[in-house]
């Protein structure tokens, strides 16, 4: 059981700009939300759809809208995840049976397989390629993303590196690190938050 004062306290210093405390947030409810998520998904999800992706945009956006969430007795703060959560599942439920193809899909129909990761990273900090007539123009952005991947910390390099270009599951990735599925999730938010910001810097915009 997750004690409530206790996570009151950690939502408190959270929204104060502590990062720690919201990666212990995340330690915390992550096997719940994890396994309220294998149940959610359907098998068709379960073939397209990694969790570990899924969990990753319910903790940016419990991280973003932090200050939005109101207090209101025992597990409220876990229904309010919840309802990222399912929100989640059903974006991607949409997204799976929708009539246009994927973006990212598309371009790597025309790109190797190595270059496919890069256009996946540049796709979850937001440098979007729309059509695969830009493939080219994607490629010398890579260039670019590979720098600004080389400046950030060392411990956020290996992160980006094992779960986003080497396609790794958190779960391996924490056993490699040696750290908590947690803590890898936040990892990641941060890492690619300051990648982000590093390729924006250099006049990259995310819908350029």
């Amino acid at each position: 059981m997750v004690d409530p004062n206790a996570t009151q306290i950690l939502i408190r210093d959270a929204r104060g700009g502590d990062a720690a405390a919201f990666q212990r947030l995340v330690a915390l409810y992550h096997p719940r939300l994890r396994a309220r998520l294998q149940r959610q998904m359907t098998a068709d999800m379960r073939a397209h759809v990694e969790p570990d992706d899924v969990l990753q945009q319910v903790y940016l956006e419990a991280f973003r809208s932090l200050n939005q969430f109101q207090y209101l007795g025992k597990d409220s703060f876990l229904r309010w995840l919840f309802t990222i959560l399912d929100r989640k599942l059903i974006d991607e439920h949409r997204a799976l049976h929708a009539e246009r193809r994927d973006v990212r899909r598309e371009v790597r129909a025309f790109v190797s397989p190595e270059t496919a990761s890069y256009v996946d990273l540049l796709a979850r900090i937001g440098a979007k390629s729309a059509t695969a007539s830009q493939v080219l123009r994607t490629r010398e952005t890579i260039g670019t993303l590979e720098q600004c991947l080389s400046e950030l910390p060392e411990h956020y390099r290996d992160v980006i590196r094992m779960r986003f270009l080497q396609g790794r599951a958190v779960s391996e990735v924490a056993r490699t690190l040696k750290r908590s599925e947690g803590s890898v999730h936040m990892i990641c938010h941060r890492a690619l938050q300051q990648l982000r910001e590093r390729f924006e810097s250099r006049g990259l915009m995310p819908e350029s």
